[in-house]
């Protein structure tokens, strides 16, 4: 009988709070008696309410407020004071202490057994309890995150008093300074610190690890959404062993401190993998080494996952159907112009297209496209790969970087006569990627008839969807960023959560300079017009500038407006 009454209960919140009719609730109840379902499942399934619905009328049944994960951040402070195990068996998580509160989420909030013992763990530290209602699936992912990240923590602060007690240990022997370094290489300590460095980049989904020593400290930063972070804040004394164990990796020599080197090498953090490019520049303070991570998994992306607009996605669209032709995009290093090439090469993968790439380094792995690893010790090049790919009866080539002359021969070449050929070159905007092209040795008439679309390319970070609030812009940001009318717009922008880890974006997004070459265009390339002239006809016919590409996303509420000032502010 009881049941009945919690289930009538929940349904009659869902009715009062406009979530399903009555009819609606009267049909799933007469169903509940066939079939012995829960209320919330049968309504779920006809697709009447969602799960926040069902669990925000659980949550008005129960008289507790609803476990919201991006807003409620679980903090160490709180899971130090139940372990992992009891949390896991009673199927909750210590979410945070606030102002003398011990919140905590729980999937069964009537469970008496666990909220007393809750009680008395809150009591004996001078805290009041507050028990809030979270489903199951949620609290075990937020709870084996928490718990992994604070144990990560703990872990580096035992390993970081490791690495020190032996950093005594050797400075109390008399060894060359080849010696003293190779020692702290090897050390356990100093080999698990690494690992950990690099683990934790990983689950934060860092592009580059930055290791700086300064006059006292070891300062660790990661590339998070493109911007810079600080992680670890280490004592000096690690620094020599944990510089020399990345240089063992990378095939380094540990004893030559005076100058640049470059190496490389894997890691693997339980089923994933990167491969890990490496430099290292003399420093005042020591070596500063540099770690870029590129993931070795399966490219699953596609460019609506990168944010492209309508426009912008029917363009390409169209350009990389053409049975030949080149397709170029310039940017710096780090704008996501390979990530492009990848996705609109999945768009051409079928059993009937033979698709080759050259690149330096293969940054994912791709089913049924045939990728080659640049080796200029077996002078395997750009330039010499992309000869034999022309006697491999291929459709579609994708040339990582286009460097020199010989490979930007070859690659018009090859749009001409009939390939559809792929590219990057290093250039400012659209306009400026044709005259260096054209640079680099290029015949103009031959560059006018092989391009069919230049793109220039930034990213910008995506707002946390989770945190979103409306704000107003500042006037010297409305001025940079050419905002006439701001009330056309709807300014948003995260505030920091947890879901985004407080920064308020979370991701990152593409914004081009999209340039169709048409028959105007390609006449001006084959006269080898100067770029600025090339610019203005390209504006008449229709081409949008990066700044206003961005100011679309800022329309949308997917970034903001100090971003796009950010990536664009010296675009028109």
């Amino acid at each position: 009988m009881q049941k009945v009454k919690e289930t009538m209960s929940i349904g009659n919140i869902l009715v009062a709070e406009g979530k399903i009719t009555a009819e609606q609730l009267r049909e799933a109840l007469a169903e509940q008696h066939e079939t012995r379902e829960r209320l919330g499942e049968i309504l779920a399934r006809r697709g009447l309410i969602g799960e926040s619905d069902l669990f925000g009328a659980l949550s008005k049944q129960l008289g507790v407020r609803s476990f919201d994960p991006a807003r409620d951040e679980v903090t160490p402070e709180a899971l130090e004071l139940v372990s992992f195990e009891f949390a896991a068996r009673r199927d909750m998580v210590p979410v945070s202490i606030t102002d003398g509160i011990l919140t905590v989420a729980m999937a069964d909030p009537l469970d008496i057994e666990t909220r007393d013992r809750l009680s008395r763990i809150a009591t004996d530290r001078g805290l009041t309890l507050e028990v809030i209602f979270g489903p199951s699936v949620t609290l075990k992912r937020v709870r084996d995150a928490g718990y992994r990240r604070a144990e990560g923590t703990r872990h580096v602060s035992s390993i970081v008093d490791r690495v020190v007690d032996e950093v005594r240990e050797i400075n109390a022997h008399d060894l060359s300074l080849q010696e003293d370094a190779q020692a702290r290489a090897q050390e356990a300590g100093v080999v698990e610190l690494v690992d950990q460095v690099i683990t934790r980049a990983m689950q934060e989904g860092a592009t580059d690890i930055h290791i700086e020593p300064h006059l006292n400290d070891l300062i660790i930063r990661y590339r998070i959404d493109g911007l810079l972070n600080d992680a670890l804040v280490l004592p000096i004394a690690v620094y020599t062993g944990t510089a020399s164990r990345i240089k063992i990796l990378s095939q380094m020599d540990i004893a030559e401190r005076r100058a640049a080197q470059d190496g490389r090498f894997s890691h693997r953090a339980g089923n994933h993998e990167v491969d890990i490019r490496v430099s290292a520049v003399p420093t005042n303070h020591g070596e500063k080494i540099v770690m870029r991570l590129l993931k070795k998994s399966h490219f699953d992306f596609s460019l609506r996952d990168l944010g492209f607009s309508d426009i912008d996605y029917a363009a390409f669209q169209t350009a990389i159907r053409q049975p030949y032709g080149l397709i170029l995009l310039s940017g710096p290093t780090g704008s996501g112009k390979t990530t492009t090439l990848y996705c609109s090469l999945l768009e051409l993968r079928d059993e009937a297209t033979n698709i080759t790439t050259i690149e330096d380094p293969i940054e994912y792995q791709m089913d049924r496209i045939n990728q080659v690893q640049v080796n200029v010790r077996k002078n395997l090049t750009f330039a010499t790969a992309l000869r034999s790919f022309l006697r491999q009866d291929p459709d579609v080539i994708m040339v990582g970087e286009i460097r020199d002359a010989e490979t930007a021969d070859i690659a018009v070449r090859a749009a001409l006569t009939g390939h559809l050929v792929f590219s990057t070159i290093h250039a400012n905007d659209a306009p400026a990627t044709v005259t260096r092209l054209v640079s680099m040795g290029t015949e103009p008439f031959m560059a006018a008839s092989a391009l069919t679309l230049v793109a220039a390319q930034r990213l910008v970070r995506r707002n946390c969807p989770y945190c979103l609030e409306e704000y107003t812009p500042t006037d010297a940001v409305l001025l940079a960023t050419g905002v006439e009318d701001p009330s056309t717009f709807r300014f948003v922008k995260g505030t920091g959560c947890a879901a985004c880890r407080g920064r308020g974006f979370s991701g990152r997004l593409a914004v081009l300079e999209r340039m169709t070459i048409t028959p105007d265009l390609r006449d001006m390339v084959a006269r080898n017009t100067p770029a600025a002239e090339i610019r203005r006809l390209a504006l008449q016919q229709g081409m949008s500038t990066l700044r206003g590409n961005g100011l679309e996303r800022v329309r949308k509420g997917t970034t903001t407006l100090e971003e796009v000032l950010r990536i664009c502010a010296a675009d028109a």
